[in-house]
């Protein structure tokens, strides 16, 4: 008997198990493959009422740095799906992008949590790939930057945002993930939009101006959300 485990997205893919023979010696199956992915929404950022001096907001390159993913069971039991911190570094076109893939066993998951979370050097000691970590350790440290193009009264500048929010996102499962025997290769998705990271009130918000940093940080963390 042999496993086959399929890769994770921020969509979560499934996990597929097969027995190459039955027979009475052959092991019994506890457990199965669980993929995450993860997928960008596209928008056009652009003015639609108001009085903001900003014309629209073009996005070029948004990157989380993330750590501690974890799926929870009907009995908040945790299974670590992915602990040590990453930089997802998110596809612009859409397109749907592996995040991890981990074995889990037979069971019913309610609920994903991971962190969005400003990094500290001994955090990342041993790891081999340390240099996409280098723009989130500079100065204050950083969990999300955003870079683009800002359009005001006509004039284009380039803009980079830098997040120092650290935030445990809490997301249900609906419905519930269910890792069997019968389904024992499962994927779900991550969906990432950036529809209202620049928006409040339905004005446009510079992100250069520091005022605006509560309210940018608040739609970064309302925007990631488990696709149906």
């Amino acid at each position: 008997m042999y496993k086959k485990t399929l890769y994770v997205f921020v969509l979560i893919s499934g996990i597929l198990f097969m027995s190459c023979k039955e027979d009475s010696t052959a092991p019994t199956l506890t457990g199965g493959s669980l993929a995450l992915k993860s997928e960008y929404t596209t928008v056009v950022l652009a003015k639609t009422s108001g009085t903001s001096a900003v014309d629209s907001i073009k996005i070029t390159r948004a990157r989380f740095c993330i750590r501690d993913i974890k799926f929870k069971n009907a009995s908040e039991d945790s299974m670590n799906f992915k602990t040590a911190p990453f930089v997802l570094d998110l596809n612009l076109t859409g397109t749907a992008q592996t995040v991890g893939i981990a074995e889990v066993k037979f069971g019913t998951y309610k609920r994903i949590e991971f962190d969005v979370h400003r990094l500290e050097r001994p955090s990342i000691a041993g790891l081999t790939d340390t240099l996409q970590f280098v723009d989130f350790l500079k100065d204050e440290r950083y969990s999300v930057i955003i870079s683009g193009t800002i359009y005001i009264n006509g004039k284009d500048s380039a803009f980079t945002y830098r997040s120092k929010v650290d935030a445990k996102q809490k997301i249900d499962l609906v419905p519930n993930l269910a890792v069997s025997e019968q389904a024992n290769s499962v994927s779900t998705t991550l969906q990432i939009s950036s529809a209202n990271w620049f928006k409040f009130n339905n004005q446009l918000l510079d992100p250069a101006d520091k005022n605006n940093e509560g309210k940018i940080d608040e739609n970064i963390k309302a925007s990631i959300k488990l696709k149906k």
